[in-house]
C-alpha cells in the first residue's frame, strides 16, 4: 500500500478513477489519405501519412478502446472510405459493444460505387454516417471542387435508399453564412435526418484564408438565427464544441442528446471524456487541437505504439491542460466570467486555433453578446501575454517536457511571440475598455446531463434535476461536455432530437430586447 501511495502512475491512475475520466467519445483518423483538396481541411489532407497504422495494429487499438470504456467512435480522415480495411476496424469497435460512425465527403465515381459504399456501412453496423455539404451548389463547390456537390449529394441519396441513417456535416465559414436555410434545405431534399453545424477555425487550409473566417461579431446574428432555425421543420439541429455557450439560446440549441439527456457546455472534455488518435497513431485529447504551421505539435501526448493503450490513458501528466485546469489560469472575459468553473474557458480548440493560447474562447457567445452590450471590455492585446504564459505552462506540463518546451508552439517561437498582435477582427470586438468584470461570480449552471456522461441505465432520475448551485472545483463524467466538435450524435430519433419549443425550454438571462442588432429575441422573454 505504501509503494502504491507514492508511485505516481498509481497516483495518476487512482485518480482518473476516482474522475470517471474514460474516452468515451473518440474521433479516430483513419487516413490523411483524400480525394479532395478542400479550401477550410482542418488538417489538410491530401496524402497518407507516413506509417499509418498497420490492420493488425488498428484491431489492437480497437479492442483496447472498447475496453477502456468507449463508448463512440467517429470514424474519419482525411476520406476514411480510402483506407480499404475502415470497415473491418469498424465491425470489431460494434462486435464490443461500441457505436460507431462515419464522415465522409461522399465522392464517389459511380451509383454502384456509392451502393456498394452504403453495403458496407450496413454490414459493418454503423449508426449512422455524416456526409460533408458546406452550401448550395456553387458555395460547396467553390470550397470542395467543380462536381463535388452533386456527387455527395448522389452518395447521400444512394445511403439513404439503401436504408442507412444520414446526416449532413457543415462547416461554418464566411463563404455560406448567408446561405444556411439553403443549406439545410438541400440537406432535406437530399433525404438527411440531421444537420450538424460547427465553426471554421483557422487551422489547416483554412489557416490560408483569413478572408473565410468569421469574426466574433457575427454570433450576435448567427446563434439565435440557429436557435430559430432549431424550432423549424427540417433535419434535426445539432451544433458542436465550437459554437454557442450559455446565453438564452443555448437551451435550444443543445437540447437533447443521443443517449436522451438534456446537454448543455460544461467545458473542453479532451484527455477526459474525449480522445483522438491520429492514422500514425498519435494520440490526443482532440484532433481539432494543433500544431501552429510548421511547428512541433504539442498536443500530441503519445503514440498508441508506445505502449497500452491503458498505459498511456492512466500516464502521469497526460492531458495536463485539461486535467490540471484551475479556473484561475483564465484571462481577460474568461477569468471574470460567473461560468467559469463550469465553462473552463470555452473551446480549447477555437481558442489555440484563433489565438495561440487556451486561456479565452473569443468565439464564446455569452463573451460576444455581453462585450456587445457594454458590460465589460478589455483589450486583448493586455492580456494576450498572460494567455501564452498559461498556455506554455500547461502544454509543457501535457508534453512532459517541460524543460525542453516552455512556451514553444512553433519551431524557436513562443506563444507570446506568435500571439502578441491579435487579429483585428477579434480586437475589434473586444474593444479597449478596461473597467472591471461584473461583480456576480455565481455560476450558473444549466445543465443536467451530457452527451460524454454515463449511460442513461446508470444514472438515477435524481442526477437529472437542474441546479443552480457552483460545481465542484473537479467535476465528474457525469457533468463533463455534451458533444464533441466532430461527427453526428449516434441513432438520433425523433424524440430524443426534437427541439424544446415551450416557453419552460426558453432561459432569458442574457437576452437584451432593447439591442439592435441580431435575431429578435424570443418573444417569452420581452412581453
Amino acid at each position: 500500500m505504501a509503494t502504491q501511495l507514492h508511485d505516481p502512475t498509481s497516483r495518476a491512475r487512482a485518480r482518473a478513477e476516482a474522475m470517471n475520466w474514460k474516452p468515451r467519445n473518440v474521433v479516430w483518423e483513419l487516413t490523411l489519405a483524400c480525394n479532395l483538396r478542400c479550401g477550410h481541411c482542418g488538417s489538410r489532407a491530401g496524402e497518407a501519412r507516413a506509417d499509418e497504422l498497420t490492420t493488425e495494429e488498428a484491431l489492437r487499438v480497437a479492442g483496447e478502446l472498447a475496453a477502456l470504456g468507449a463508448e463512440l467512435v467517429t470514424l474519419s480522415g482525411g476520406e476514411p472510405t480510402l483506407r480499404p480495411d475502415w470497415d473491418l476496424i469498424a465491425s470489431a469497435l460494434v462486435e464490443r459493444g461500441v457505436r460507431v460512425n462515419l464522415v465522409t465527403n461522399g465522392w464517389t465515381r459511380t451509383e454502384a460505387d456509392a451502393t456498394a459504399l452504403a453495403r458496407r456501412v450496413r454490414a459493418a453496423g454503423l449508426s449512422n454516417v455524416g456526409v460533408s455539404l458546406d452550401g448550395p451548389e456553387a458555395i460547396h463547390d467553390r470550397v470542395r471542387g467543380k462536381g463535388t456537390f452533386r456527387r455527395s449529394r448522389a452518395t447521400l441519396q444512394r445511403l439513404v435508399a439503401e436504408g442507412v441513417s444520414v446526416g449532413v456535416l457543415t462547416t461554418i465559414q464566411r463563404l455560406n453564412l448567408n446561405h444556411l436555410e439553403e443549406t439545410r434545405a438541400a440537406a432535406a431534399e437530399a433525404g438527411a435526418s440531421m444537420w450538424r453545424l460547427q465553426l471554421g477555425k483557422p487551422m489547416g487550409s483554412l489557416a490560408d484564408r483569413p478572408d473565410w473566417t468569421l469574426a466574433p461579431e457575427d454570433l450576435l446574428t448567427l446563434i439565435p438565427r440557429l436557435a430559430r432555425m432549431k424550432r423549424e421543420p427540417g433535419p434535426a439541429l445539432f451544433v458542436g464544441d465550437s459554437l454557442g455557450y450559455y446565453g438564452s439560446h443555448d437551451k435550444v440549441l443543445r437540447g437533447r442528446g443521443w443517449r436522451g439527456r438534456d446537454e448543455c457546455w460544461r467545458g473542453c472534455q479532451a484527455g477526459m471524456q474525449a480522445l483522438g488518435i491520429e492514422s500514425d497513431g498519435g494520440l490526443k485529447g482532440c484532433l481539432s487541437l494543433q500544431a501552429k504551421p510548421g511547428g512541433r505539435d504539442v498536443f500530441r501526448e503519445a503514440s498508441v505504439r508506445d505502449a497500452p493503450l491503458a498505459d498511456l490513458w492512466y500516464r502521469p501528466g497526460m492531458f495536463a491542460y485539461n486535467r490540471d485546469f484551475e479556473a484561475s489560469s483564465l484571462t481577460g472575459f474568461c477569468g471574470g466570467c460567473r461560468h467559469a468553473k463550469a465553462c473552463r474557458g470555452g473551446a480549447r480548440c477555437v481558442s489555440a486555433a484563433f489565438t495561440g493560447a487556451l486561456a479565452e474562447d473569443p468565439y464564446c457567445y455569452h463573451r460576444v453578446a455581453s462585450l456587445a452590450r457594454g458590460e465589460w471590455r478589455r483589450d486583448l492585446v493586455q492580456h494576450a501575454a498572460a494567455a501564452a504564459a498559461v498556455f506554455s505552462l500547461s502544454v509543457g506540463a501535457a508534453c512532459g517536457d517541460a524543460a525542453t518546451t516552455p512556451g514553444v508552439i512553433d519551431d524557436g517561437a513562443s506563444v507570446s511571440d506568435v500571439d502578441a498582435t491579435p487579429d483585428a477582427a477579434v480586437s475589434d470586438t473586444v474593444g479597449l475598455d478596461t473597467a472591471a468584470p461584473p461583480a456576480d461570480s455565481a455560476v450558473i449552471d444549466t445543465c443536467c446531463e451530457t452527451d460524454y456522461g454515463l449511460p442513461p441505465d446508470t444514472i438515477t432520475p435524481d442526477a437529472h434535476a437542474l441546479d443552480t448551485a457552483e460545481p465542484p472545483e473537479d467535476t465528474t463524467a457525469v457533468d463533463a461536455c455534451c458533444e464533441t466538435d466532430y461527427g453526428l450524435p449516434p441513432d438520433a430519433s425523433p424524440a430524443d432530437t426534437s427541439p424544446a419549443t415551450d416557453a419552460d425550454a426558453v432561459d432569458c438571462t442574457d437576452v437584451c430586447c432593447d439591442c439592435d442588432y441580431g435575431v429578435p429575441p424570443p418573444p417569452e422573454c420581452c412581453p
